[in-house]
């Protein structure tokens, strides 16, 4: 193992290529996983059932596509208890389907946050965070461990070849810390406040170094009425969002996504804007279900030893 360098640059390699920006829709997170949040004051906990109670064996999938060609991947995620008292797991899991997933020798990406419930705040928190992505026998990951008691994140980071990088530094007091799945049941519960037309938010995630925060923009009311009427199936797609982010995280042009959100704050839709070489990149939701939210995972002994 070796330490990065002291570069904001160092961690977050090169650009996307096409193959990467697949990978990237594939997993569903061009929409599901950039959900804002306010970085204004304290949050506001949402009233009635505690997050756990709202969450736990919910399981949204996605089917994901692009331009003319249309079904190339699926995706789906949910929160489950784990065998250790506690903690909880949230994954996204994501899978290439059909030709484009042949041409490209099999794909699979994966998002993974091992978080804590915290009670009097009735919000989620980071443990251990990783990204994970394989084509073929070709595995990559990157993880972020945050350790509340040593006031310290780690960030760990392994490439195709197996070699290991990794950077320490403090944890701030006045940051908060969100990773992306953990940040998306939080915005969800309504703990950084409730989805409002015409107002605009700010996304405190912290998954790597130097991360900025994301702003975002849900549009007014006339803007949301217009833009689902150009939509083919309307149903839940309550509020129109807007939002920018570094454009080299998405291969694209400009970095914007589209997207709508129904009144529970669940993302049914969103679109990348102006992806090198693909044009513009979607993902929409085929159904929400519960599952069994007593079923325990198994928590790997690099997470427990983070605790």
């Amino acid at each position: 193992m070796r330490s990065l360098n002291n570069s904001p640059d160092a961690y977050s390699g090169p650009g996307l290529t096409r193959r990467d920006c697949l990978r990237y829709l594939i997993s569903g997170s061009g929409f599901l996983l950039t959900m804002p949040l306010s970085l204004t004051g304290a949050a506001e906990a949402a009233s009635g059932p505690s997050l756990l109670d709202k969450y736990l064996g919910e399981e949204l999938n996605y089917e994901v596509g692009y331009w003319l060609i249309g079904h190339v991947g699926d995706a789906k995620t949910g929160l489950s208890v784990t065998d250790v008292s506690g903690l909880y797991k949230i994954n996204l899991e994501g899978r290439g389907t059909g030709f484009i997933n042949f041409l490209l020798g099999g794909i699979t990406y994966a998002y993974t946050s091992f978080c804590q419930y915290v009670s009097d705040q009735d919000r989620l928190r980071p443990v251990y965070f990783e990204l994970k992505k394989q084509r073929g026998t070709n595995i990559s990951s990157r993880s972020v461990s945050y350790n509340y008691k040593a006031g310290q994140i780690i960030f760990f980071q392994t490439n195709s070849a197996g070699e290991i990088l990794k950077q320490k530094e403090p944890m701030r007091t006045d940051r908060i810390y969100e990773d992306y799945l953990t940040l998306f049941y939080n915005f969800r519960h309504g703990y950084y406040g409730p989805l409002k037309p015409d107002h605009h938010y700010r996304l405190p995630l912290f998954t790597k170094k130097e991360m900025k925060p994301v702003e975002l923009h849900i549009a007014d009311l006339a803007t949301g009425r217009k833009r689902r009427s150009r939509e083919f199936s309307k149903s839940n797609k309550d509020f129109f969002i807007r939002f920018q982010i570094n454009p080299e995280d998405v291969s694209s042009g400009s970095g914007e996504i589209l997207g709508w959100l129904s009144s529970e704050a669940v993302p049914v839709k969103g679109t990348i804007q102006d992806v090198v070489f693909f044009g513009d990149l979607w993902g929409e939701l085929k159904d929400r279900k519960m599952v069994n939210a007593n079923r325990r995972v198994r928590v790997p002994e690099v997470v427990k030893n983070s605790l």
